[in-house]
C-alpha cells in the first residue's frame, strides 16, 4: 500500500513512472519471485496503462549519485500512517511458505512420473490427482463444476502444507478459468507438461495460455524434463539446493 501510494502520487499527475523490482533472494522478508512481484504490481497499476513501466534490476543495497544528474531528484512526502507501512516488516512477521509446484497437462502426459522424479531431487509432498479424489474429493464427479471444486480443494490443501513443505501437485486442472482461481489461492509455479493426446468431451483440456515453464513428454525423457524444471526453479531462486 505504501509503495502504491507513492507511485500513484506521480501517476495521478499524468507523469510516467518506472518501477524497478530488485531480483532478491527468496526468504521470509521477500517470499515472492520476481515474476510474482511483477504480476502483482502490474495488476495494481494496470489502470494507468502505458504510464507505467516495470523493470527488473539486480539486487542492490544502496543508491549513489553525484554532481548534476540533469533531472530533478525529490522526496515525496506521504501521510505518517502511509509512511510507516513496510511490506518487508509485515512479511517478516508471517510464516514463510514453501513453493507450490503444479504440474498440469492432459491425461497420460506423464505428470505423476515427473512429480515423483522431481520429488527425489527437491523433496517435499506430492498431491496426486487420483489419490486426492479418494480422499478430500471423494464423492465428486467429473462435471466441469466438480472438476473445478476438486482442483480448488487441492489448492487450499497445498497452501496449508506449504507452511512446512515444498508441495508438488500432479493434477490436470483442465480449465483456464479454474487455473486463474488456483492462482489466487496458492500462487503455484505452473509447469505445463505437453503431450500430443487427443482432447475429447470425456477428457477435456484447455491448453494453458500462461505458465512458468513447459516441457514436452513426446520429445523429452523424464530425466530431461526434471533437469529443465530444476534449472528454472534455481534460476528464479524459487528453491535452493
Amino acid at each position: 500500500k505504501g509503495h502504491k501510494k507513492l507511485i500513484e502520487t506521480v501517476l495521478k499527475k499524468g507523469k510516467s513512472a518506472v518501477v524497478a523490482i530488485r531480483d532478491t533472494v527468496i526468504d521470509q522478508s521477500n517470499p515472492y519471485t520476481v515474476y510474482e512481484r511483477w504480476t502483482m504490481i502490474q495488476r495494481a497499476l494496470q489502470k494507468y496503462g502505458d504510464l507505467v513501466k516495470i523493470v527488473v534490476i539486480p539486487d542492490i543495497d544502496e543508491i549513489c549519485y553525484g554532481r548534476d544528474v540533469g533531472y530533478a531528484i525529490r522526496r515525496i512526502e506521504l501521510k505518517p500512517g502511509i509512511e510507516k507501512i513496510s511490506g518487508t516488516a509485515i512479511r517478516r512477521n508471517r510464516k514463510l511458505q514453501k513453493p507450490v509446484i503444479w504440474l498440469t497437462g492432459q491425461t497420460g502426459a506423464g505428470k505423476t512420473s515427473v512429480a515423483y522424479a522431481l520429488q527425489k531431487k527437491i523433496g517435499g509432498v506430492i498431491l496426486d490427482g487420483d489419490e486426492m479424489r479418494k480422499s478430500i474429493s471423494a464423492g465428486l464427479g467429473f462435471s466441469k463444476q466438480d472438476r473445478e471444486e476438486h482442483n480448488l480443494r487441492v489448492a487450499r490443501l497445498a497452501v496449508v502444507l506449504s507452511k512446512k513443505n515444498r508441495v508438488i501437485i500432479s493434477v490436470i486442472a483442465p480449465f483456464e478459468e479454474t487455473r486463474r482461481k488456483i492462482d489466487e489461492i496458492a500462487k503455484p509455479v505452473w509447469i505445463y507438461i505437453k503431450r500430443d493426446v487427443r482432447i475429447t468431451k470425456e477428457k477435456p483440456y484447455e491448453i494453458p495460455q500462461k505458465y512458468h515453464i513447459k516441457v514436452d513428454s513426446d520429445h523429452q525423457k523424464i530425466r530431461e524434463q526434471v533437469d529443465i524444471i530444476l534449472q528454472y526453479l534455481k534460476k528464479k531462486r524459487i528453491i535452493h539446493l
